[in-house]
């Protein structure tokens, strides 16, 4: 795997379309990229292409060509409410058995998101909010010993941009906890996700090296006091539109935008970056930007 991994989000239906994976593959190439963070289903049955074959064939030329393969999967988003229930072991089982199929199929590492309660506008729990990072935590353990051990395989997971800052006891995440349990945590520090005048900014977005930076700065000291095995953190940067204004509006994120996070992401000591865009559309341009290493 790459020392420094420099990633690209696919979402699922660029993944099963050849035309954009092929394009997305000579980015990955002509941009100097070496990962791709590419979508599955959560939900049982084929992980991506509805036959097993046709994953494996396609994994295999992407990995052929020295790409580095990260599976997204969708931890507790989704079910038929809305969200599943962290706490539900039986959903646990399910999430680790898709993970060692995912590695069966030919991927490098699977990247867990949304492993956490609902936050603002999501469905809400009724767990008592005490309980809900011990709930989380004790996820993290199974994960950690169900995949990631059991397969000798490394494994990530997504926390709030926030949780760089502090803990977040309403949806169960914590910075340390991930960190004592994966092998790589990945933060989401947009810059448009930020309220006006964090870090000393009116409008965030606006800043993003400044911005990012701090927030990474901040989280990468609380996980040097930690006493035992660390996770390396690996940011997820912003590739898309928006602004930190509240309400939020279009904001244009230009090439220079992007470019600015990764050079926050390298100066902060980051152990690489994944750049986000729902639509999986990004500017060759944005992502053509040395590194402090070669992968």
């Amino acid at each position: 795997m790459p020392s420094v991994v420099k990633a690209v989000y696919v979402n699922f239906a660029a993944a099963r379309s050849a035309d954009r994976m092929n394009r997305l593959a000579t980015l990955v190439r002509r941009a100097e990229l070496n990962s791709l963070v590419i979508d599955i289903r959560s939900d049982g049955g084929a992980l991506l292409h509805a036959r097993d074959a046709d994953t494996l064939a396609q994994l295999r030329a992407l990995r052929d060509a020295g790409i580095y393969l990260i599976a997204r999967l969708v931890a507790f988003k989704g079910g038929p409410r809305g969200w599943y229930d962290p706490g539900a072991e039986a959903r646990w089982r399910e999430i680790a058995e898709i993970s060692l199929r995912a590695f069966d199929l030919g991927f490098d590492e699977v990247n867990y998101d949304y492993v956490r309660y609902g936050a603002a506008r999501e469905p809400r729990s009724r767990t008592p909010i005490r309980e809900r990072t011990p709930t989380v935590r004790a996820f993290f353990d199974f994960l950690r010993a169900e995949v990631g051990d059991a397969a000798s395989r490394p494994i990530s997971a997504d926390v709030f941009g926030i949780t760089l800052l502090g803990p977040l006891d309403a949806i169960g995440q914590r910075l340390e906890d991930a960190a004592e349990r994966f092998d790589y945590v990945m933060p989401m520090p947009y810059p448009s996700h930020w309220e006006p005048g964090s870090f000393g900014f009116a409008n965030p977005a606006h800043h993003p090296y400044e911005t990012v930076h701090a927030a990474l700065s901040a989280g990468l000291r609380r996980l040097a006091e930690l006493p035992g095995r660390v996770a390396r953190l690996r940011s997820w940067i912003q590739a898309f539109d928006l602004d930190s204004s509240r309400p939020m509006r279009r904001y244009r994120y230009t090439p220079w935008h992007v470019q600015e996070q990764i050079r926050a992401c390298d100066d902060a000591g980051c152990a690489g970056w994944a750049a986000w865009n729902p639509r999986s559309r990004y500017e060759e341009g944005a992502l053509r930007v040395a590194s402090p290493e070669t992968a």
